[in-house]
């Protein structure tokens, strides 16, 4: 299903983004973040970076485009054994994570390893949205973790985490 789909499940319940947004996505086409509304600002801070001190979130909420396409969210994807499912893969579940919530993330696990030839290798961390922000040494970490799980003896490269 796409993407856009996951947004009200109930898995995402508390999920900030659609909090910070200033239109509709459906009916304007991209995914408006406002970053100028003193309202609406805590939301994507929240959302995106809310364990990333104040400098760099407010840098990183500055790279926000204010009309990010939404079309890619609203396209279906078809996931398949032979394809996506047959190469090793990877997830960093984010456990603090107001974007996409933890249980969504695990969901959309299931819902990948329910077509994969492979299970997917999950390693939790204990971040926000963005620990490349936030924690990029954990992340490092997390990523070299993940990367050796899914290593197998007959394989001498994996696909990237």
């Amino acid at each position: 299903m796409p993407t856009a789909q996951y947004i009200n499940m109930p898995e995402n319940a508390g999920e900030l983004v659609a909090s910070g947004l200033s239109a509709d996505p459906a009916a304007v086409g991209v995914l408006r973040p406002d970053t100028g509304d003193d309202g609406r600002r805590p939301a994507p801070r929240e959302a995106f970076y809310n364990d990333v001190d104040e400098a760099t979130a407010e840098a990183a909420m500055s790279l926000l485009t204010a009309d990010a396409p939404a079309g890619v969210v609203l396209e279906p994807v078809t996931v398949t054994a032979e394809r996506y499912g047959s190469i090793p893969h990877s997830c960093v579940v984010c456990t603090q994570d107001n974007a996409i919530r933890p249980q969504l993330q695990r969901l959309m696990v299931r819902e990948i390893d329910a077509v994969s030839a492979r299970p997917t290798t999950v390693v939790e961390m204990d971040s926000t949205h963005s620990p490349f922000l936030s924690r990029p040494a954990a992340l490092s970490d997390v990523i070299q973790v993940a990367h050796t799980a899914t290593r197998r003896p007959d394989r001498t490269q994996t696909a990237g985490v």
